[in-house]
């Protein structure tokens, strides 16, 4: 796990060197009050335990702290727990730190730990993350210190606590505000709260100038919403935002040639993967489900959406997370494709619904995905559908794509468990006791043995179809300093400065 730890360190190291032009300083040179970011998506909401989308997650950490902090190499470093015991296998004894306080001027104490463990216990948006937590057993000891218990060992305890699902939150100032209230107008911890809100067009931050860290450098943050890549470009290239997320490949040449630009790039944990609703009769059928995998080509996919920023997807986790096991690239054979769909009794032809998100990216890997099934007899009827709406139509849709990220094999393959509830709708008995199995090897060989016998299961039984492993790819003025790559896309915007001219 070190190893793996130290490669990603290198390679990042190397990503920081490339774009080293946008770190460079000069004291005499006036600074803007502002940072302002071009966010591709609106938040659906900023309250942690409830949302899974990185577009909510890169507003949240400037919000919100954790327990315990995750760095771009995996390093984990106290953060509002200033150190810790492990009792035993199932407990951790957190200290608290005695100097935080909330943006209401609440104290931050071990209730609000407890508190915030029980919501990601039993929210649906963080319980299948959360579910080797014990809210029911976690014990306050006393105003600063708190007892962490699991239902069982859980390896991936301290990544999980880092993610942003984690996030601490005010039990005072949600139980005032209500839920709806708070995913609005958050009360974190964090070097920056919430200022305003202006549904459609941005969400703007203000400093915490009492924040219990380093201040941030900056007053002002403004994410901008702007769904649009060109536009996003346009506004990063005239000055109108500092910070552009969610570069498309296609547009990285133009960025590394244009003046007065810092294109970032770097290999991440980002991975597209086709999802099957394993409670279809239909796809239930490996011969079908294998027929879809050899109709598409991968390859052609990738060169044309992704160039050389992104690889074909040579397994069922990306590379770069630990565990991660490289197969042979799936083979691309239109001719065994149809006669297994004929075998499978769909000689005339089969119809299926795909469902995908309203993303750029997405949408063009499910039209090309669309074009190469025709080839083997295969129709789909797209429906464009955000996430919450999607999962509440239960088993009514039966392919889907999932853009996922995250640095740890748990929380990877947790979309294969059956009690995460999202696109796939596993029902299996054997791959959860696998899953549940590997996550409370402590010792790093005996659980990549584990996971590796999780991967050979779902590569070989076709439950997805991965696509592409991605470099996470951003851009800034040259104005920018401090700015710092992350796999995850998780930039802290605390250490950033951005030059007037």
């Amino acid at each position: 796990m070190k190893a793996a730890k130290m490669l990603l360190a290198m390679l990042l190291v190397a990503a920081v060197l490339q774009v080293g032009a946008a770190t460079g300083s000069n004291s005499n040179r006036p600074l803007k009050d502002t940072i302002t970011i071009g966010h591709w998506e609106e938040p659906s909401s900023l309250d942690p335990q409830t949302n899974g989308k990185l577009a909510c997650f890169i507003v949240e950490i400037q919000i919100f702290n954790t327990l315990v902090h995750e760095d771009a190499d995996g390093v984990i470093t106290p953060s509002l727990a200033a150190s810790w015991d492990i009792i035993d296998d199932t407990t951790i004894r957190f200290h608290l730190r005695d100097n935080v306080y909330f943006h209401n001027g609440d104290k931050l104490n071990a209730e609000d730990v407890k508190f915030t463990i029980n919501r990601a216990t039993t929210d649906p948006g963080s319980s299948s993350t959360f579910k080797s937590f014990d809210a029911v057993k976690t014990k306050v000891v006393d105003e600063l210190t708190i007892d962490v218990k699991l239902k069982e060992a859980f390896a991936s305890v301290f990544e999980t606590l880092a993610t942003p699902r984690g996030s601490i939150i005010s039990k005072k100032a949600y139980e005032k505000m209500g839920a709806a209230a708070y995913a609005r107008n958050p009360i974190g911890t964090g070097p920056y709260k919430m200022a305003e809100w202006i549904t459609g067009t941005e969400i703007s931050l203000v400093r915490n100038e009492k924040y219990w860290g380093i201040p941030a450098k900056t007053k002002n943050i403004s994410y901008m919403f702007i769904s649009e890549s060109a536009n996003r470009l346009i506004e990063l290239e005239t000055g109108g935002v500092d910070i552009i997320y969610n570069v498309l490949a296609s547009d990285a040449p133009r960025l590394r040639k244009t003046e007065g630009i810092t294109l970032l790039m770097g290999p991440s944990y980002q991975y597209n993967t086709i999802t099957f609703n394993m409670q279809d009769p239909v796809l239930a059928d490996q011969r079908v489900r294998d027929a879809l995998t050899l109709a598409i080509n991968k390859s052609s996919i990738v060169d044309a959406l992704y160039d050389e920023t992104a690889t074909v997807a040579v397994g069922i986790m990306p590379s770069k997370t630990f565990g991660a096991t490289v197969y042979s690239p799936s083979a691309y054979d239109v001719k065994t494709a149809k006669k297994l769909i004929a075998d499978a009794g769909y000689a005339n032809g089969l119809k299926l619904n795909f469902v995908v998100q309203p993303l750029e990216e997405l949408t063009r890997i499910t039209e090309a995905v669309q074009n190469m099934w025709k080839e083997i007899g295969v129709t789909t009827k797209i429906f464009t559908s955000e996430l919450a709406p999607y999962l509440a139509q239960g088993n009514k849709l039966q392919v889907g794509i999932r853009n996922g990220s995250s640095s740890d094999p748990a929380n990877t393959l947790i979309i294969y468990d059956s009690s995460f509830g999202d696109r796939l709708n596993s029902n299996n008995k054997k791959l959860d006791g696998m899953l549940a199995k590997a996550k409370t090897l402590y010792n790093d060989k005996e659980r990549k043995l584990a996971y590796k016998e999780v991967q050979d299961y779902l590569w070989s039984a076709r439950w997805s179809i991965p696509i592409a492993f991605k470099n996470n790819i951003l851009a800034t003025s040259d104005k920018v300093e401090g700015f710092a790559f992350h796999p995850l896309s998780w930039e802290e915007l605390a250490y950033v400065t951005v030059y007037a001219k």
